[in-house]
């Protein structure tokens, strides 16, 4: 896991206010305005530790506390089967990678882009879909809530909340409880869905030693005893005075 203090020597970015999609089996994504729905709205205050930026990327998720759980699985094209008619069957595979967490965790831009898509899908629940300047398609699925200032159209950097962790989706708009609280993170290249588990292991990988960078460095302030110092450091590079991830 990542620990609670993030790189001194990264670049950092706060969440900022400010076509077409090819569809999957459990992704089906028409896209455009008809598909949005209004977001739900976050209260703003302290919350959550500042995204670490490392080449230009976010790892997906941020830490809400010291202890958040994040776990990152490797289940690209697992079957998903669905309960009809009285039997298991099987309604297609997954074009993403799950990466569990406690619901209302904040969900970051990996990449800087443009709101391509919002609102309710019936696998996806509520998604936000992402066009990076890169071309590529980032897919965040599954959501409880949607930060204010994400709207079709909106620009977005690295590191710009997107919303909360949640397990809506297989059902009617507002469903939920269908499985554990993840994120479901898709990325599309072209007209392919393709395995981003080998990105986001070493974005993660990345994060965290950059993470234990700053740690060390806060440690040596506290061994001088330079409280005012050690005080500004946290400050700089951990807290983030943004958004505060409710629902």
């Amino acid at each position: 896991m990542l620990a609670g203090a993030f790189a001194l020597a990264v670049a950092v970015a706060l969440p900022a206010s400010p076509p077409r999609k090819v569809s999957s089996v459990l992704d089906p994504d028409p896209g455009g305005p008809s598909a949005a729905r209004p977001a739900e709205a976050l209260v703003a205050a302290p919350a959550y530790y500042r995204p670490v930026i490392v080449g230009g990327k976010a790892f997906p998720l941020t830490r809400s506390n010291f202890l958040s759980l994040i776990e990152i699985l490797d289940d690209w094209h697992a079957p998903r089967l669905r309960f009809i008619g009285g039997k298991w069957q099987l309604v297609g595979v997954h074009e993403g990678i799950d990466i569990l967490a406690e619901r209302g965790t904040p969900i970051v831009s990996m990449e800087p882009g443009t709101v391509e898509n919002l609102g309710w899908q019936f696998y996806s629940g509520t998604r936000v879909g992402v066009r990076g300047v890169d071309g590529r398609y980032y897919f965040y699925a599954h959501l409880s809530a949607v930060a204010p200032g994400i709207v079709i159209g909106a620009r977005v950097s690295a590191g710009t909340l997107l919303g909360l962790v949640g397990n809506t989706g297989y059902g009617p708009p507002g469903h939920r409880d269908e499985f554990p609280p993840h994120l479901h993170f898709g990325l599309e290249v072209g007209t392919q869905w393709v395995d981003p588990y080998a990105t986001l292991v070493s974005l993660y990988t990345s994060t965290t030693a950059a993470d234990h960078r700053t740690q060390a460095g806060l440690d040596r302030l506290a061994e001088k005893g330079s409280r005012a110092a050690w005080d500004h450091a946290v400050e700089s590079v951990l807290m983030n005075p943004g958004i505060t991830p409710r629902e």
